[in-house]
């Protein structure tokens, strides 16, 4: 059984929140940056993210997409919008139905 499925959605709503936020926090020290951390750090808010009920989703999804979307910026300032974490967050973005 995949670890977030067997969490409450309570639980589950915390931890992309913080993780969300912690990420966009991080982003911003971008001196301090170790980029190996990102790749998995946008997995686990993707698949928190995809883990919670449609209900839920539909719900956070356009507070959810703006915090990406800040975080994508983020990423582009720093490293541009060819390096790999900025490509796989757009991946992301993308999937999100608008």
């Amino acid at each position: 059984m995949d670890k977030f499925q067997s969490l409450s959605t309570n639980r589950l709503l915390f931890d992309l929140a913080s993780r969300l936020g912690s990420l966009e926090g991080y982003l911003y020290a971008e001196q301090k940056v170790d980029k190996s951390y990102l790749p998995n750090w946008i997995d686990n808010i993707d698949h928190e993210f995809k883990s919670l009920s449609a209900e839920v989703r539909n719900e956070i999804q356009s507070d959810y997409l703006a915090l990406l979307k800040k975080v994508r910026d983020l990423l582009h300032k720093a490293y541009g919008d060819q390096d790999p974490n900025t490509a796989k967050l757009d991946a992301v973005i993308s999937r999100i139905p608008r």
